[in-house]
């Protein structure tokens, strides 16, 4: 009879880990391909209305897309390889164990400060102070641009040295090998900038932009292109909220139980839970093209910069060039 229980138990856990598999493969490639093709078509409005060269909220934009890509190519495609096909290229290789942590921390908690900057730069744009909207300039955005990925950068530079590949056990590990900065990890980094420090900030500046958004005679003073970056703003503020959340929550029971006695039934039960929320934690970084399209001006930017490139290829097909000298093109 026990040795029924038994096999019954050890069928489920295979269920449960083939479940944790599926779960990573699925709703991974659904994240990485809209997520891919949604921060290119972010770029190609951008660069084509070139609003970034004047506008901080747009500059925001248009780096975070950069570094949101950065963050699906890397740390997704690596955690689908390692959960979805059992290929951890951390533990087959010291190198990229120690780069790749560091790499994907440093592109997180810059989008993530970026995303911060990009509300408060809402709200400094809907402000009815005159004085204050003055304060939102491409100048000082390009500043904090660059101060916030040095910042970050130097701030994950022991990562590099305190992250290595060990044996525990006849097994290889990427691990951090100082407890200490582990544990800053787990409760700073994980807890606080992954999680709820841009929760507060966005829900507090978010809220706020909304009530300045009211307030008719500000709607009314402020341009189309600053009224949609604002919008656009508001939009990811929610979709990061609904991310976030559940992530959060899930962090949050993961790590204060980590030390946790547990049944090998109930370690298979949270390896399925914790595989849906760290795909899932990639949301905020391939949510951004769709939140914004819930933008009117931006659909409509969209559309033109679809027309100009399909009538660009088609210019380029029928009017082909002879090359030589005087090279004139045939009509």
């Amino acid at each position: 009879m026990s040795s029924n229980n038994n096999t019954k138990v050890g069928f489920e856990i295979f269920q449960l880990q083939q479940s944790s598999r599926y779960v990573c493969l699925i709703f991974g490639f659904i994240l990485l391909l809209s997520g891919v093709i949604g921060n290119i078509f972010n770029m190609i409005i951008f660069f084509m209305n070139g609003y970034y060269n004047n506008n901080a909220s747009s500059f925001y934009m248009l780096v975070r897309c950069f570094l949101d890509l950065n963050v699906l190519l890397v740390g997704l495609v690596t955690r689908i390889l390692s959960t979805g096909f059992s290929l951890d290229l951390a533990v087959m290789n010291r190198g990229w164990c120690k780069v790749r942590s560091g790499f994907l921390d440093i592109n997180t908690q810059s989008t993530y400060t970026l995303l911060c900057l990009q509300s408060i730069d809402a709200f400094i744009c809907s402000s009815p102070s005159v004085v204050l909207r003055q304060r939102s300039n491409i100048r000082i955005a390009r500043y904090l641009v660059i101060g916030t990925i040095c910042f970050w950068f130097i701030h994950e530079l022991p990562y590099y040295f305190l992250q290595d590949l060990v044996i525990t056990g006849g097994t290889p590990a990427c691990v951090t090998t100082n407890t200490i900065f582990a544990q800053y990890r787990s409760y700073f980094i994980y807890l606080g900038v992954y999680t709820s420090i841009p929760i507060v900030i966005i829900s507090i500046f978010g809220f706020l932009t909304v009530k300045h958004m009211r307030i008719t005679a500000v709607k009314r003073s402020l341009t189309a292109l600053i009224q949609q970056m604002i919008m656009m703003a508001l939009f990811q503020i929610f979709a990061v909220l609904i991310f976030n959340g559940p992530y959060t929550a899930g962090q949050i029971y993961f790590i204060s139980t980590a030390n946790s006695v547990k049944s090998a039934y109930q370690r298979a039960q949270e390896q399925l839970v914790n595989s849906f929320f760290a795909i899932y934690g990639y949301g905020p970084y391939a949510s951004s093209f769709y939140c914004y399209c819930l933008s009117k001006r931006f659909r409509t930017q969209l559309v033109v910069a679809i027309q100009r490139i399909v009538h660009h290829r088609q210019i380029n097909q029928v009017m082909p060039f002879v090359r030589g000298t005087g090279s004139v093109p045939l009509f």
